[in-house]
């Protein structure tokens, strides 16, 4: 590496000098590398799933050759119109090979269970299965609108076990009624899970909702006499769900490590500026970036808000989107007035190194702190493949146009995956500029604002995240009301003249000998030396 930094220094010749810097931005750019399922996997997982379905579901129901192969047809094309479904509308669900077989492992545990119920317990007690908490736990590895489709599909092959296995009929399909709709109710509550205690308060209100299905069915059957029965069961079933929302907040961890998830609690815990170690340690050594990626943070909240992004996500991102810049913070403008004197004692390239290192940087610091992965995308991804401009022209001015490339003078990427890393990729450059307008007026703040974006936009790096023109004109609005309330104005003193001796904006020189002043012609006008006592 200090060969390739002596020959980027020593100059030589323009070929070998782009020589040396594709070699020096391949060494310092380690590009994620995302392997996406292919569509023989993808197919490999569905057919063993309708394997293992029509096994237990199946399994002890005394079907012929003519019954399997009929069951087998019946959950095969189930399968595949749910897996089109998917497709169609929840295509994120299927971009991970591992997230696409986790999602079917929980389509085969809620059978395996109803099948361990019936093997154990008897089918009677149907109403105890825990299918809340598959619900709950899907919830927080793919989203509410996922788990409520994948409950109810679930549903659905349990209730064809139930039709081939069923020796009392009602009594066990209104147990799997309560046992869905406390599942279905546990997804529908678990909309804002933002603290631990959430999650036992939907255990709470998924008990409820258990207690009122079961009560429901139990008045609508006369027959049933027997009171203590019936109130120890509602008892058990409310107190079921209870025990569902601890166990989930017991296994957060295990959950968000297993599915490489972040959840908005651990979101919450990560932006706590007071007890992150990191981010104490980029107030401490780089000032200027936290504060810089404090602002960021409220722009991209505003703006992800508008657009229905994932808001929370947007501003912890932000905050942590520049530590790579605590390797070298004296190199940035932000933390030191003398960080351009020390970039002109070296070549564009060298700066060019430095500069676009900070995101690589960013990572490598953010793995050992231990930073999901969701956090560790806006690193470089909030630059993307966007020119670094001001040393490409000073690159120009040195060596000539005709002996620089541009493509030599931009950040690895990748571009913006997702709508939250586009969104502080616009806000990042956004804040920058608002600080050195001198007059940061709202009209001034909207053409800025849109000039960011219209820039980007031309570059193409959104082209690989799902965000619209809408989107942009949204977030263009959210960063102009952000940055007008920063750089609001205030009701100030009458300028021109002497000061106001109230105005503190005013130098205290100054007041003061107004103050003096305004005595002194007080004096003469009563005619009464200054300082006397009357």
């Amino acid at each position: 590496m200090s060969w390739l930094r002596n020959k980027i220094l020593g100059g030589g010749s323009p070929t070998l000098r782009r020589v040396s810097i594709e070699k020096a931005k391949a060494v310092e750019s380690r590009p994620r590398q995302t392997r996406l399922p292919q569509t023989g996997e993808k197919v490999t997982i569905a057919c063993l799933v309708t394997i293992m379905a029509t096994l237990l579901i199946g399994g002890g129901a005394g079907l012929g050759a003519r019954g399997w192969l009929g069951l087998g047809a019946l959950i095969g094309v189930s399968l595949g119109l749910f897996l089109r479904y998917l497709f169609d509308f929840r295509r994120e669900v299927l971009l991970s090979l591992v997230r696409t077989a986790a999602l079917a492992g929980f389509m085969l545990l809620s059978l395996a269970a109803l099948r361990g119920f019936h093997a154990f317990i008897g089918l009677e007690y149907v109403g105890f299965l825990p299918l809340s908490f598959v619900s709950l736990t899907m919830v927080l590895v793919w989203g509410r609108a996922v788990a409520i489709e994948c409950t109810a599909f679930a549903a659905s092959l349990m209730g064809l076990y139930l039709f081939l296995h069923s020796n009392e009929g009602a009594t066990e399909v209104e147990g799997l009624a309560v046992a869905v709709a406390g599942a279905l109710v546990g997804a529908l509550a678990a909309e804002y899970v933002r603290r631990r205690s959430t999650l036992i308060r939907v255990g709470l209100v998924i008990g409820l909702a258990q207690v009122i299905v079961a009560g429901t069915f139990t008045l609508m059957r006369p027959e049933i006499t027997d009171g203590s029965g019936v109130v120890l069961t509602l008892f058990l079933l409310g107190l079921e769900g209870l025990v569902v929302g601890l166990l989930v907040s017991g296994l957060l961890p295990t959950i968000e490590s297993v599915f490489s998830v972040t959840t908005d609690i651990s979101l919450l815990e990560l932006g706590n500026t007071h007890e992150q170690p990191l981010l104490r340690k980029l107030l401490l050594q780089a000032p200027g970036t936290f504060h810089h990626s404090y602002i960021v943070g409220l722009l991209s909240e505003a703006a992800a808000e508008a657009v229905g992004g994932n808001a929370l996500l947007a501003r912890v991102g932000a905050l942590y989107h520049d530590i790579g810049k605590l390797n070298k913070p004296g190199y940035f403008a932000e933390n030191s007035p003398e960080a351009r004197v020390r970039h002109r004692e070296l070549t564009p390239e060298m700066s060019l190194l430095i500069i676009s290192a900070h995101t690589r940087d960013g990572v490598e610091l953010g793995r050992y702190y231990g930073l999901p992965e969701a956090i560790l995308d806006f690193m470089p991804e909030h630059h993307g493949t966007s020119l670094i401009e001001y040393f490409y022209h000073a690159a120009q001015k040195v060596r000539g146009e005709e002996h620089v490339v541009e493509e030599d003078f931009r950040y690895p990427g990748p571009k913006p995956q997702r709508i939250e890393t586009a969104i502080v990729m616009i806000a990042d450059a956004a804040e920058a500029i608002s600080r050195q307008m001198p007059d940061p007026s709202v009209g001034r703040l909207r053409e800025m604002v849109h000039e960011v974006a219209l820039k980007r936009l031309m570059d193409r790096q959104f082209e690989e995240c799902p965000i619209t023109l809408s989107d942009l004109a949204l977030i263009e609005d959210a960063f102009v009301r952000v940055l007008q309330a920063i750089y609001h104005t205030r009701p100030t003193y009458p300028k021109g003249g002497k000061p106001n001796p109230a105005d503190l904006s005013q130098p205290s020189e100054q007041r003061r000998a107004v103050v003096e002043e305004s005595e002194r012609e007080e004096a003469e006008r009563r005619g009464t030396p200054i300082g006397s006592r009357t």
